[in-house]
């Protein structure tokens, strides 16, 4: 019998998003977005008549988390009709002095397995021919990889589909310089000799296609954007055992938002406009944090502010930053600027009457620096 599973990780309920200094509506926002992305992956899942929705490490940003945010969290998950198996990583690491995981199971439904122990976990009691083998992280960081007590074991359960879930860094595939993030090799996966393995940590989809067949191990990435650094729409994997094959995966797109960082050269205010409309479809998902370089006509210089008032609208959140764009200097506006007479008009005069554009502007600029 198949086996569909919808993989997920890295989910960080309880982020604040304060580092940036966010208005306050929007922070609000992109805090409240992370819960509305697990609840439509939950919905997601059914659609597709997954049997487990796994969650490989990190549901939670950290062990101190809001009454409310853990209730709406299994609540959420208690709406899958499937099983529900979650990972403590090393955000949320299951702890003897927290009790995070155990009001977690308080609030939660019978189809919760919390996969806190280095154990076997037979499904089998909730129809699925199905073990888990799971590597929970115990502390935020650790130098040894918590899968070894796979390699201790007699033997495995009787089952069809024997499955390992940890949250950690693969050597070659996640970043992981210090070897802090409970480190793994892909040899050391494959000699395991479970049939797959489901991977939380590294917040970009790996492998990096859409879909997958025969792979030993995914990582699912995160669902929910957090951040500049991630250029994605986040993701989650639909990934498929079947009696027959290889195993099978494809990628879900997840997110509520886009985080775009730009950096964009433009020499007239039709550049600027075909800049804002080339944002335009995103819309209010897009958090664009937009730095412009550049030498503009006086005339669109002067009113590149309406550029800005305009993206502001159409954008969820925007970072700007026109620090880089120079205005075309001219003979007219080098009277208007400087005193006649004075060092800065004499040498931009002078270099006005040679007719040499690029020495105009490079002084310009160099006095424009000293000026601030």
């Amino acid at each position: 019998m198949a086996l569909k599973v919808f993989h997920t990780g890295d989910l960080h309920l309880g982020m604040l998003y304060r580092s940036r200094g966010y208005p306050e509506e929007v922070r609000q926002e992109l805090v409240e977005a992370r819960f509305r992305t697990l609840e439509r992956m939950v919905e997601k899942a059914e659609q597709e008549e997954c049997r487990l929705f796994l969650v490989a490490g990190d549901l939670f940003e950290r062990l101190r988390i809001k009454e409310e945010q853990i209730l709406r969290a299994a609540r959420a998950l208690a709406r899958f009709s499937g099983i529900c198996a979650v990972l403590p990583g090393n955000h949320d690491y299951y702890s003897d002095g927290s009790s995070l995981w155990e009001r977690f199971c308080e609030y939660s439904a019978d189809n919760l397995v919390l996969l806190s122990e280095t154990r076997p976990y037979n499904l089998q009691e909730y129809g699925l021919e199905t073990v888990l083998y799971p590597a929970p992280c115990r502390s935020k960081h650790s130098a040894v990889s918590a899968i070894n007590w796979i390699f201790d074991l007699p033997g495995k359960p009787e089952a069809r589909w024997h499955l390992g879930v940890a949250h950690g860094s693969v050597e070659g595939y996640a970043p992981d310089f210090d070897q802090n993030y409970f480190p793994m090799n892909e040899e050391e996966l494959i000699s395991t000799g479970l049939d797959f393995w489901f991977l939380g940590h590294t917040h970009v989809r790996i492998p990096a296609r859409d879909k997958f067949a025969g792979c030993a191990f995914a990582y699912c990435g995160t669902p929910e954007p957090d951040g500049f650094d991630c250029r994605h729409e986040g993701s989650a994997w639909i990934i498929q055992f079947k009696e027959q094959g290889p195993v099978e995966g494809e990628a879900v797109v997840t997110g509520n938002y886009l985080f775009r960082d730009l950096l964009e050269e433009v020499n007239s205010g039709e550049g600027i406009e075909t800049l804002v409309r080339r944002l335009a479809p995103e819309g209010g998902r897009t958090l664009a944090r937009l730095k412009l370089e550049g030498t503009l006509p006086r005339e669109d210089f002067e009113s590149r502010h309406h550029w800005r008032e305009k993206l502001q609208k159409q954008l969820f959140c925007l970072e700007w930053d026109d620090s880089g764009l120079q205005m075309e200097i001219g003979r007219d506006a080098i009277a208007e600027l400087y005193p006649e007479g004075s060092f800065p008009y004499l040498l931009l005069e002078r270099l006005a009457k040679k007719e040499d554009r690029g020495a105009l502007q490079a002084a310009y600029r160099l006095l424009k620096e000293v000026e601030s």
